[in-house]
């Protein structure tokens, strides 16, 4: 047989003798056996993973509850209610020192102010101790709440 008629396709297959069977299931058979190792070293290796990825997760979350605890347990503090009231004290003060005809203040609105809203209490307390903004306004998005109350 010549080589240009094994590539043209022009090759009687009455002579080319037959494939020795052995060799070829040996070959499937390695070809079997390293997939399937793979394979089961493969899901091994994502299964370890998960398990470290599940075992940081809960991790993550015993200390979230317990800087929520933490947060809970912090009284307070009246000095929030003071310096808004000694702000306003001092806008009275002006108003009353440039002696011009007194405007009587708006009505005092009914309700309760959104630092000592009971939904949002906890997320002022975490400004207080130092959690910065952005994770908060993160945190209350995440629990339904509107993130723009903080500020």
């Amino acid at each position: 047989m010549e080589a240009s008629a094994a590539f043209t396709g022009d090759v009687d297959k009455t002579q080319i003798p037959p494939l020795n069977q052995k060799r070829i299931l040996a070959f499937v058979n390695h070809f079997l056996l390293s997939t399937c190792n793979f394979l089961n070293e493969f899901a091994l290796n994502c299964e370890t993973k998960f398990v470290r990825m599940e075992r940081q997760l809960q991790r993550t979350e015993a200390a979230l509850i317990i800087l929520e605890t933490k947060l809970a347990s912090i009284p307070v503090d009246k000095e929030v209610d003071n310096s808004t009231t000694t702000s306003e004290a001092n806008t009275e003060a002006t108003t009353n020192a440039t002696d011009k005809p007194e405007v009587e203040p708006p009505a005092e609105i009914k309700g309760v102010r959104v630092c000592e809203d009971i939904r949002y209490k906890k997320y002022f307390k975490m400004l207080q101790v130092g959690v910065p903004a952005p994770a908060v306004k993160i945190k209350m998005s995440t629990e339904g709440l509107d993130s723009e109350m903080l500020e």
